[in-house]
């Protein structure tokens, strides 16, 4: 089997620049568990402005996140990638987030909180969870298989994006989201 499998034809798409660069490098080079497809462009795109439920069921928007960075997974319990990266996620999220990085879950299961919010519980994850079981935010997204990362500016603009499993907690990982953050800080 190829490492490219799950790619889609002429759909690779990172922004320029020095942000986009080091986390395409990032990727490249950093300690992935399932050799991800990645995805490249020369600008970037706005991230649809979903509205979907947590798990309390509140109504979020990814508009309301505007002004800092967000990671949003989109994922499901029974994908086994999946659960392999959640404490990953929750790592990366107690060390920036909320308040500099936003890292929300996106939840595909089609029974959706009856068995999303068990999940959570058990994992002792803190992030946001939303639920997607009619796969519309998927669908505005384009995901087309799980787990897939966006990485969104704080002008809502998606600049990265990753299909496949990753460790968001190596240390080349949470180097980059450092740097990232610091580098916003300062603007």
């Amino acid at each position: 089997m190829k490492r490219t499998q799950g790619l889609r034809r002429g759909a690779r798409r990172w922004p320029g620049g020095r942000a986009g660069l080091f986390f395409l490098a990032l990727l490249l080079i950093g300690g992935t568990w399932m050799g991800p497809a990645l995805r490249a462009e020369t600008g970037t795109r706005p991230a649809p402005d979903i509205q979907l439920p947590d798990l309390q069921g509140r109504e979020v928007r990814l508009k309301d996140f505007r002004g800092r960075y967000l990671l949003v997974n989109f994922w499901a319990t029974w994908c086994g990638p999946c659960k392999l990266e959640m404490p990953s996620l929750e790592t990366l999220y107690r060390r920036f987030g909320p308040d500099r990085l936003v890292v929300i879950g996106i939840s595909n299961d089609m029974f959706g909180a009856t068995v999303v919010k068990p999940y959570v519980e058990a994992q002792g994850l803190t992030f946001p969870i939303l639920l997607d079981p009619q796969l519309d935010a998927s669908n505005a997204f384009g995901v087309v298989s799980l787990p897939t990362t966006y990485l969104i500016d704080p002008r809502g603009n998606i600049i990265g994006e990753l299909a496949g499993a990753e460790n968001w907690a190596s240390p080349d990982t949470l180097a980059y989201f450092e740097n990232l953050l610091k580098s916003s800080d300062a603007l």
